[in-house]
């Protein structure tokens, strides 16, 4: 799987967790990266109020050494060139020693949202997928043609 993609993968998963577990979603990243509600607050503002990116960026500033606010700066500097951008910047690349333990961790947070997730979902029912009941194909329809003919009208020529 591309960076890219396993990026997209966490966000996303991420993503649908907090949609459906938000105080649990902030809780956890409060405790794995000993952060304040108030900081997790500002942190989702400046990274584009996107529960995902937040996500990611804290394991950016966890992995590099560097400080939360730098990350938002690079986020909000190079945000429209992708995360890919962004980690060049940061120095997460390949072949630098950031880049392996990078990867790791985030492929490890993306598993455990969708672990989380699908848990979340065995034990409410409204978040699986609903079956509806075919409808009923009517007869006719709307703009029948009754008669034997090639026109539209419902007269015999």
């Amino acid at each position: 799987m591309f960076a890219q993609d396993r990026l997209s993968l966490f966000i996303g998963r991420a993503n649908k967790y907090a949609a459906v577990e938000l105080s649990d979603y902030r809780k956890r990243l409060c405790v794995e990266y000993n952060i304040s509600n108030q900081l997790l607050d500002d942190y989702y503002r400046r990274c584009g109020s996107n529960w995902g990116n937040v996500g990611l960026a804290l394991e950016i500033a966890k992995t590099s050494g560097r400080h939360m606010r730098e990350v938002c700066d690079y986020y909000k500097r190079y945000h429209r060139n992708g995360w890919n951008r962004i980690l060049v910047e940061i120095g997460i690349k390949p072949g630098s020693m950031y880049y392996d333990p990078f990867y790791d961790r985030i492929r490890y947070h993306s598993e455990c949202w969708r672990e989380h997730y699908c848990s979340y979902c065995d034990h409410h029912d409204k978040h699986h997928r609903k079956h509806y009941k075919k409808h009923k194909r009517h007869k006719h329809h709307k703009w029948h043609d009754d008669d034997d003919d090639w026109d539209d009208d419902d007269e015999d020529d």
